[in-house]
């Protein structure tokens, strides 16, 4: 089975988020190469930039985005501590490319296709590329947690 994991999947998971659980079950099935999971660099960004904003929100004890990007600019503490959780992040994605685990290029057609499918869908642009992308690699389901794919007609949403 070809799975494109969203950025929600992890983010579950490494966030220790309400259906976490799940979550480690469908990255297991890719470790345990029951799956063959896709994922982009746009995932990885999305990811990414939430556990960024995740450390440094617990670091500096406030949610504003500009004293986060502020102190990323300016405090290297703050930024050690947060290219950290980006590490071992990388550090995991790494292990998991060695599983069942693929990283797919997003190409300008993907992007293209993703016109149609915002307009079709209402979906938001990453949503959009990440459909394109999962129908362009014979994806058989996406694996989020993003209500907005249940909307898509004949999609398989995991979980």
């Amino acid at each position: 089975m070809r799975v494109l994991v969203d950025a929600s999947v992890f983010l579950k998971l490494l966030l220790d988020e309400p259906g976490a659980d799940r979550a480690q079950e469908i990255l297991e099935a890719i470790e345990a190469s029951r799956i063959l999971g896709y994922i982009t660099p746009l995932i990885l960004e999305e990811v990414a930039f939430k556990l960024v904003y995740a450390k440094a929100s617990e670091v500096l004890d406030t949610r504003n985005i500009w004293r986060i990007r502020e102190a990323l600019r300016f405090d290297d503490g703050v930024r050690r501590e947060c290219m950290g959780t980006l590490r071992r992040f990388q550090e995991y994605i790494e292990y998991m490319l060695t599983r069942g685990l693929r990283v797919e290029y997003v190409s300008y057609e993907d992007w293209a296709r993703a016109l149609d499918l915002m307009e079709k869908y209402g979906l938001l642009p990453a949503d959009a590329i990440h459909l394109a992308v999962a129908a362009r690699v014979g994806a058989d389901a996406i694996a989020s947690f993003d209500e907005d794919f249940r909307y898509v007609s004949g999609l398989k949403v995991i979980p």
